[in-house]
């Protein structure tokens, strides 16, 4: 039994190694990144949480890039 186990160990173990480097080498290269808030979203979370300001979303973004 310990042996069958091991042998689907160094099966689950090459399969992770693979798709991690099928992930990491199908990876772009992303250049003329712009990250400004998004004000937009920020005043409408304002607005709905004008009673509650712990609720009120801050940390709204957007991000553009060029491939």
């Amino acid at each position: 039994m310990h042996k069958k186990t091991l042998i689907n160990q160094h099966y689950l173990i090459f399969f992770v190694l693979i798709l991690f480097f099928l992930v990491s080498g199908c990876s772009k290269t992303v250049k003329n990144c712009k990250i400004s808030p998004d004000y937009e979203r920020i005043g409408e979370s304002v607005v709905e949480n004008s009673q509650n300001i712990t609720e009120t979303e801050y940390k709204a973004g957007k991000m553009v890039c060029g491939f």
